[in-house]
């Protein structure tokens, strides 16, 4: 191939790249999907109440998800809500009163947990019964779920809700 030919194929490959926008952002570097994440939670409820945070988590492939670690993280930005999970020894402590189904392993320090993995193309449902604080207000989480193996395989949600005063 000549010079010319070897440029405008290159250019043309520069070209096609900008237009696609660049790199997947729902794929890895290695070419592994991202988890698709989803979250049902309520909008409102009572001071102390126990509510249910369901989480909905697929594997689109095109490889197994070895293991799927779930992790509660504050929400960065002082302004923005309190917490409902707050990483701390003991699981009640923290905010969480159960979860379906059981993890294989946890942190309950830094509110970490550990599930079964998810084969390529299907998915799972995880429960965490959550403990609302006592004063009224809005409160969350930052909810990230990732591959045990490879940690860029990630996704996060947002769990946010009133408590509202009774």
């Amino acid at each position: 191939m000549s010079l010319r030919g070897s440029l405008a194929a290159a250019l043309a490959f520069v070209a096609l790249t900008a237009c696609t926008g660049g790199p997947d952002p729902n794929v890895t570097e290695s070419g592994a999907g991202k988890p698709q994440l989803s979250a049902e939670f309520p909008e409102a409820a009572g001071p102390g109440d126990v509510v249910t945070a369901v989480l909905q988590i697929s594997n689109p492939g095109p490889q197994d998800m070895d293991s799927i670690v779930v992790s509660f993280v504050r929400v960065g930005d002082p302004s923005l809500p309190a917490p409902i999970v707050e990483p701390r020894k003991g699981r009640k402590q923290s905010g969480i009163e159960d979860i379906r189904p059981e993890p294989r392993g946890e942190s309950p320090s830094d509110a970490t947990y550990a599930f079964q993995g998810i084969p390529e193309g299907e998915s799972v449902t995880i429960e965490f019964d959550l403990r609302l604080p006592e004063e009224p207000g809005t409160v969350g989480n930052s909810v990230q779920v990732y591959d045990g193996s490879e940690v860029d395989r990630a996704a996060g949600v947002r769990l946010e809700i009133d408590v509202q005063a009774t």
